[in-house]
């Protein structure tokens, strides 16, 4: 067989021409440098040759050796200097790459395609039954492709201005058309992975034009890769003309279409007829498929579908053609033959075309009609109706004026139409009929969305490439294709190693909108445990665990079960009470960290909330939290949906825009309208199967129908089908309607309607199974299934569902739930509902009964009609319901579900529960006083606590109340005399005579600082935990009183009431987790002044913080409040001011962390001021300044906001930032507290050189007596160093006032003396500077210098470069003055090095300009 492809008989090839020109055939097919003008004269000459003998054998000279000079100019195509043209069938999208490898080409074979179709014929007699089927497909689809590349190639040639198409003769155009033309380059099936995709090339001899074709793939082609059950995969087809010769001059702007257009596709339809028939071609007796009487029987569904094309001229069953034009003439209609025929004389000159009776007699012209040969359609052969067709147009292009309208106009159109079926051959080339539940799912692509998947892809990209968070939101109204659109490039998502997660907000589960939030997250930390290697949990482990700590790791195990997943099996985390989960700020901190843990640009994670509009301010806040989280890169895209029809002015969701465009997070939307007609055309094409062109008119009605809605598009399809309108003709085997009758019937454009009126006409049972579905929102879970079908009046639930919502293609099933396959879908079925209320109700008390669906069962009962239930047992069998599923959404800080539950559960306490159930009533209205401070309803919470204190029985009963009152809900509304009252009234209450008011508060205070002189740091800490619970309230309510009066009351009222705490504590042994606070508050006052007290209070604040030090969760949660009061005020007194302010930053990561985010903010404020003084580099400490600021922002802590804002200031001037950043937020500078900005303006002034307004500042500070800041010791030590160094410099500058400025540096360093026996770490360099400076001004030159040497190694040994700068400056100073400027040059240039180690650009620059003011 290989040797009959590629050898060839000498003999014949020897042969000669019998034309007078004397051209040999046999050198112009075997000579390399033979032209192809040459070869071209030669086969016009043959077109012209009698129908003889001696031509015949030089037709068959060609048709064996001609193939030797395709051979050998095959070659040429690849040539880079031969002219080559592109046509692919996508000339618009993207680069394509080719399936199969390169070293593959060289594999190829090129045989005449006669000889390729006997090839293929032998291959299908020795076919397996058990792959023919597949085998059979394959073949469809090479032969598919040969007949696109012959169309390519006379496409070509038509568009010649050379040799135009219309100078053809008949008879030139049948051999252009000849089968003995063209040849056939392929692959063996052996070197690809599928079959079907074998053919490589198709070569036309005369004219010599080869095209390549590359089944291709690529990103841009994603449509055409669809999948089906058969094993079919698309491609796309690329085709490159080459061509030998000089390049052809084509013809760009065509004339009309003319007559040899349509002979030309008749002609090619011929060819394909044969190609697919082969040796049955001249056989068929043009019979049609027997007639199947279930075809007219419109009840039985499968019988239905639909299309064949209307016609507006009748097709001719047979037609004459003109014996020299080849053209039908006069129409013949004959009932019994239905395919159109050609006369005998012009039909052997067809079939000769074909390959067939190529050497028989012709020349009898007188045959009738009753020999003609017929072609029947390929569809009564087996093959598919699309196939069939495409030939069947093709061929009525010869009927001239009886041409139908479905016959092509073109060959452009006819290539089109074979490449959408290698496109889908699972839609177009099945070899069975459509099945009723999937003939109108079509294909399942987007359609009309290519731009839109382009954009969420490349968000996606932008996130992976850079590590920052994006978010995109789809909106549209509802069955526009919002969910398709994401979910299409999940597959990608997933391939490229990122994760994805998607959940739906649900309306019938309004009451629960976190825990859509929250179940997303549970689902990513499952991904992310199936993903991962052991060595990647135990990073992500160390990660939380160094970042959250063991308390919040089981937190999160808490409200994310998946979360233990991530975590090492032995770990043991320790217990949470039930309080631990009441702060929202904690929920969010611990999802940031976990976001920033098991996310990375190799491991993106795309998060898909669906239905927005139904999303509430808490669910969307902690997303916000999430999406701008400012201290990591979370590489997170965040994808939301929503209608954008159903957000009104006001809602929660554009709030929620607004927070994220404030949050400098990226953000975009993607609004979706209807697909245009011709999308609505494709998609119609593909559902049923039939060319776009042939369904067009109906496509037409449906888009004005539906406005291009896809989803309503395919539910009008599916009534259509329904209606009978649209059916399939098991007889035609094709689709057929009409559209008079579809414009006649009254079909409401309403999608709700339609699924109305389908659902209409199922039985009770089966509408009873929608209905019930539909109560529990879009999914409802196989437990809820099972658990109503175990009762007597849902018991058929399940069999339903399976048997008609399921089958019927109204919902969808997993191993988990039932889904519904759209919420309109959903919609209808619930709106088959007469009593909702009443439904829900029932369906509620059901499962009540069963058990176990404790959140289910409320939330039906909930919705049911509770303000008519008059049976007292039913209405507190349902309080206790509520209040059970109230319990784990308050754990999880899901507020918003535990206030839905425990609201219904008080609504229906009797009127007298106060008395009849009174514990009941009592812990229900506790627990919605608390979630509905949760929810941000403080004045409600305030309503519930009052109407408890006042039906409480005792005191023991509303200490928790007066608690939650004063804490959470008077403070947070900013009610503080309120506040202030509530505790002195329940410190009377709890037996603590305390005044509102007192004149002298030093015997308190006195007595208490006699006890702690007298008491060793062993008591302190020997005392035991309490256990009286009146004990802990006196502490706990001493906390608040404590508290709110340094808010609203003079400094020695609040000095009282912690002399009163403190005293409390020590003489009761009181320890519990309010012990540490008061001795660090006690404390904390008697270190305002550098004497014996300062002495005292840095013992007693010690023995606070060993006592916070222990291991105890109720501790911890006090650390930020204990901490703060200790580093503001002691801490700093003691220990080296780094240490002091990292220990500030662990306060404020644990207030994150459990959420106290009022004392993180302060905490961060003393951290932030002590690494100033510290003299950290000023730009890593701008950077962390501008982070902190843009969380500030996001919490909306306007306080903090405003002294980062100054402090950040500060730290832009020293740099030397031109703009200054306080612009950007600067109405906050009028929050800030007078003496902090005071504090730090005196900074700032200093060090930039305002000497003059150093000293002024330093008059007004010894005015501010009264301040709580003149007497933080941190403050006023630095102040009076200020003050001492300006009045130095001021008496060098030679002012007046010289000895007040000796007198302002003599009492400055006064202080500072007394503060270096405190910490020499922190102020013994100080101290040794300043007296270096006051020896300078009193001539005591050499112990000056040794003073200064000192300071400057002082300096240096507590790492404050800023001040040893200062030093070598000062220093530099005093020896200039005395005219050493060799010396006072070198410690310029140490000074001008430590400020730039310092960042400082200003003090660089002044100390150069110094530098060369000495050197010149």
């Amino acid at each position: 067989m290989a040797s009959d492809r590629i050898h060839y008989q000498n003999s014949i090839a020897s042969r000669q021409s019998p034309f007078s020109d004397g051209i040999s055939l046999s050198s112009c097919l075997s000579s390399r440098s033979s032209s192809h003008d040459d070869l071209n004269q030669f086969l016009d000459t043959m077109r012209q040759a009698d129908d003889s003998a001696a031509s015949r054998n030089v037709l068959e000279d060609l048709s064996h050796n001609q193939w030797k000079a395709g051979l050998e100019a095959a070659p040429a195509c690849h040539n880079p200097k031969t002219s080559t043209r592109e046509c692919s069938a996508n000339c618009d999208k993207g680069p394509a790459t080719s399936v199969d490898a390169d070293d593959k080409k060289d594999k190829a074979i090129v045989v005449p395609l006669k000889q390729w179709i006997d090839d293929e014929e032998s291959k299908a007699r020795h076919f397996d039954l058990n792959c023919q089927r597949n085998l059979q497909q394959a073949s469809i689809i090479r032969k598919i492709t040969i007949g696109f590349g012959i169309g390519k190639l006379l496409q070509q040639v038509s568009q010649q201005q050379e040799s135009p198409i219309s100078h053809y003769s008949w008879s030139q155009l049948q051999s252009l058309c000849s089968i003995d033309n063209f040849a056939v380059e392929s692959v063996d099936e052996g070197f690809l992975s599928e079959s079907g995709w074998e053919v490589r090339g198709v070569f036309m001899i005369a004219p010599f034009l080869s095209v390549q074709i590359d089944a291709c793939s690529s990103t841009s082609c994603t449509p055409s890769r669809i999948d089906n059950n058969d094993g079919m995969t698309g491609r796309n087809l690329v085709a490159t003309i080459v061509s030998t010769s000089p390049p052809v001059c084509v013809n760009t702007a065509r004339p009309d279409t003319s007559e040899c257009d349509f002979m030309l596709c008749h002609l090619l339809g011929v060819l394909l007829h044969f190609l697919f028939a082969g040796s049955r071609s001249e056989h068929i007796t043009g019979r049609g498929a027997p007639k199947d009487d279930r075809d007219n029987d419109p009840s039985r569904v499968d019988v239905i579908k639909v299309n064949e094309p209307s016609m507006k001229k009748k097709s001719a069953d047979f037609f004459r053609l003109d014996e020299r034009s080849g053209f039908c003439n006069e129409p013949i209609y004959e009932r019994e033959n239905p395919y159109p025929t050609v006369r005998s004389v012009d039909f052997s000159h067809a079939i000769s075309i074909a390959g067939h009776g190529s050497g028989a007699d012709h020349s009898s012209h007188t045959r009738g009609p009753q020999d003609n040969a017929r072609l029947s359609p390929l569809k009564d052969l087996g093959y598919p109706t699309s196939l069939s067709q495409l030939i069947t147009n093709l061929v009525h292009c010869s009927l001239a004026l009886f041409r139908p309208d479905d016959s092509y106009p073109s060959l452009d159109v006819a290539i089109n139409d074979m490449q959408i079926m290698l496109q889908k051959p699972q839609l177009f080339l099945s070899l069975d009929p459509p099945s009723t539940v999937n003939a109108f799912m079509g294909s399942g692509q987007l359609y009309g969305r290519s731009n839109e998947i382009a954009a969420v892809t490349n968000a996606y990209c932008r996130v992976a490439t850079s590590g920052i968070t994006e978010a995109i939101f789809v909106s549209g109204f509802s069955g526009c294709g919002k969910t398709r659109l994401v979910h299409s490039i999940f597959e990608s998502v997933n391939v490229a190693g990122g994760y994805t997660v998607t959940q739906k907000f649900d309306e019938m589960q309004s009451s629960s909108p976190l825990t859509v939030v929250l179940s997303a997250f549970n689902e990513l930390c499952n991904l992310v445990a199936q993903s991962s290697s052991e060595t990647c949990l135990m990073e992500i482990y160390e990660k939380l665990a160094s970042a959250i700590g063991a308390p919040n790791l089981a937190f999160l195990t808490r409200i994310l079960p998946n979360a233990r997943r991530l975590l090492p099996s032995h770990i043991t985390l320790p217990q949470l009470n039930s309080q631990a989960g009441i702060n929202f700020n904690r929920l969010c901190f611990t999802i940031q960290h976990l976001m920033r843990a098991i996310s990375s640009s190799s491991k993106v994670a795309l998060l898909f909330l669906d239905d927005l509009q139904w999303a509430d301010a808490m669910s969307l806040k902690l997303v916000q939290g999430v999406l701008s989280d400012v201290r990591g890169l979370n590489c997170l895209l965040f994808v939301g949906g929503f209608r954008e029809n159903e957000v009104d002015q006001g809602h929660v969701l554009l709030e929620f825009f607004h927070a994220l465009s404030a949050s400098e997070v990226s953000s975009s939307v993607i609004r979706l309208n209807g697909i245009s007609a011709n999308d609505v055309n494709s998609m119609i094409s593909d559902t049923l199967g039939v060319f776009p062109r042939l369904c067009k008119d109906l496509s037409d009605v449906v888009f004005r129908k539906t406005n291009g809605n896809p989803f309503f598009t395919l539910e009008f399809l599916r009534s259509l089908i329904t209606h009978n309108l649209v059916r399939y003709s098991l007889r035609d085997k094709c689709w057929k309607w009409n559209l008079n009758e579809i414009n006649a019937e009254n079909i409401t454009d309403n999608v709700l309607h339609l699924l109305t009126r389908k659902m209409n006409v199922l039985s009770e049972s089966n509408q009873t199974a929608l209905k019930v579905a539909s109560c529990f929102g879009s999914i409802i879970s196989i437990d809820i299934v099972r658990k109503l079908s175990s009762t007597s009046k849902y018991s058929s639930l399940q069999t339903k569902l399976d048997e008609t919502a399921v089958k019927e293609g109204f919902m969808d099933r997993d191993d988990a739930s039932y889904r519904f396959v759209h919420d309109k879908v959903r919609e209808a079925a619930y709106g088959l509902i007469v009593d909702k209320e009443q439904y829900h109700f029932d369906l509620g008390v059901a499962l009540q009964s069963v058990g176990g669906a404790i959140f289910a069962a409320a939330n039906q009962i909930n919705r049911g009609p509770l303000p008519l239930l008059h049976d007292d047992s039913r209405r507190i069998s349902i309080v206790h319901l509520n209040y059970e599923a109230s319990t784990k959404p308050m754990d999880c800080s899901d507020f918003t579900a535990a206030y839905s539950y425990l609201n219904s559960a008080v609504s229906l306490l009797p009127h007298d529960s106060w008395t009849t159930d009174y514990d009941l009533a009592l812990k229900c209205h506790f627990q919605l006083a608390k979630a509905a401070y949760g929810c941000g309803q403080a004045k409600r919470a305030q309503q519930i606590c009052e109407e408890i204190i006042e039906s409480g029985k005792c005191l023991e009963d509303t200490l928790e109340t007066y608690s939650l009152l004063v804490s959470m809900i008077c403070l947070a509304r900013k009610d503080l005399p309120l506040a202030f009252k509530t505790c002195l009234k329940v410190l009377n209450l709890l037996g603590e005579d305390i005044p509102d008011d007192v004149v002298d508060i030093n015997p308190t205070v006195n007595e208490v600082k006699m006890f702690v002189q007298n008491t060793s740091y062993e008591y302190l800490l020997a005392m035991v935990d309490e256990t009286s619970s009146r004990k802990i309230s006196v502490m706990e309510f001493y906390n608040h009183l404590v508290t709110v009066s340094f808010l609203v009351k003079p400094r020695r009222i609040c000095h009282y009431y912690v002399a009163r705490w403190a005293s409390f504590c020590l003489t009761h042994k009181v320890a519990c987790k309010y012990t540490p606070g008061a001795l660090v508050s006690f404390g904390s006052m008697l270190s305002r002044d550098l004497d014996e007290d300062a002495k005292l209070a840095c013992r007693i604040s010690k023995a606070g913080m060993m006592m916070l030090s222990r291991n105890d969760t109720a501790m911890i949660q006090q650390l930020p409040v204990v901490y703060s009061a200790h580093y503001m005020w002691v801490g700093s007194l003691t220990e080296p001011i780094q240490s002091a302010a990292a220990m500030s930053k662990h306060a404020y990561e644990i207030g994150m962390q459990t959420g106290n985010l009022s004392h993180a903010a302060f905490n961060l404020s003393i951290m932030l001021a002590r690494l100033l003084y510290a003299g950290t580099n000023l730009l890593k400490l701008k950077n962390d300044l501008e982070v902190h600021l843009k969380s500030a922002k996001q919490h909306s802590q306007f306080i903090l906001l405003a002294n980062l804002v100054k402090i950040l200031e500060v730290v832009s001037n020293l740099i030397g930032d031109e703009e200054a950043k306080s612009s950007l937020y600067p109405e906050t500078i009028r929050q800030t507290d007078e003496d902090f900005q005071f504090t730090f303006e005196m900074f700032s002034s200093f060090y930039l050189g305002h000497t003059e307004r150093v000293h002024y500042k330093s008059k007004l500070w010894e005015k501010l007596e009264d301040s709580e800041q003149r007497k933080v010791p941190l403050h006023f030590i630095h102040t009076a160093f200020f003050s001492g160094i300006a009045s130095f410099r001021l008496y060098s500058y030679g002012r007046k006032d010289s000895q007040i400025h000796i007198k302002v540096l003599a009492k400055s360093l006064s202080i500072l003396e007394k503060a270096s026996q405190f910490s020499e770490w922190n102020f013994k360099n100080k101290y040794l500077l300043l007296n270096a400076t006051y020896l300078s001004i009193t001539d005591k030159k050499f112990n000056a210098e040794n003073e200064f040497r000192a300071a400057i190694l002082a300096s240096r040994a507590s790492k404050f470069v800023h001040e040893e700068g200062l030093a070598c400056e000062l220093a530099a100073m005093h020896h200039v003055k005395r005219d050493n400027n060799a010396v006072a040059l070198s410690l310029f240039r140490q000074a001008k090095a430590c400020y730039k180690t310092w960042g400082s650009r200003v003090k660089e620059v002044h100390i150069s300009s110094l530098i060369d003011s000495i050197q010149e």
